[in-house]
């Protein structure tokens, strides 16, 4: 486990579009702000687990951080749970995909090829590797919620942007 480091785990889909929506740019603006207070703090390095959404989102926001603060060392490190996992994507998460890799310090791929367990084993590296997790979590069953279960075994401090997302649309 990292001193000071972040993880994050989200809903790939949610019910609104994360890019083109009021509510998404609330997102990133609200991870933007977030991230930059963690650095503050003194975390340095930030774990992604590479899916589809909100840990996109999240990792495009550590490196909008990281260009922001350039005198600030801040390492962005890839968790991929195989290797292909974005095969089947559309263009678009392929491409912004592609794009955080290549700006990644490290890349963590955990499996060769898609096995049974493989995101579950994502999920518990994201645990293992942190002290913070920041999270998009409904409170629906799937990864993110194994994600925070498994956060939350460890102590690790949680927090979760969806209350504070909602809350951000009744202003």
């Amino acid at each position: 486990m990292k001193e000071k480091a972040v993880s994050f785990s989200g809903h790939r889909k949610v019910h609104f579009d994360m890019d083109d929506s009021y509510l998404g740019d609330k997102l990133k603006k609200l991870l933007d702000k977030i991230i930059i207070d963690v650095v503050n703090q003194g975390y340095d390095t930030f774990y992604t687990g590479m899916a589809q959404g909100f840990d996109i989102i999240a990792a495009e926001a550590v490196l909008r951080a990281r260009d922001a603060l350039i005198k600030t060392q801040i390492n962005l490190v890839a968790v991929i749970p195989y290797r292909g996992q974005e095969s089947s994507w559309g263009k678009k998460w392929k491409d912004r995909h592609d794009k955080i890799l290549r700006a990644c310090d490290k890349i963590e791929v955990l499996n060769e090829t898609m096995i049974t367990g493989c995101f579950h084993e994502r999920n518990r590296f994201l645990a293992d590797h942190a002290t913070l997790l920041i999270s998009l979590f409904s409170g629906k069953q799937g990864g993110t919620a194994h994600t925070t279960q498994c956060a939350a075994e460890k102590g690790l401090h949680i927090i979760n942007l969806w209350n504070e997302l909602e809350e951000k649309t009744n202003d």
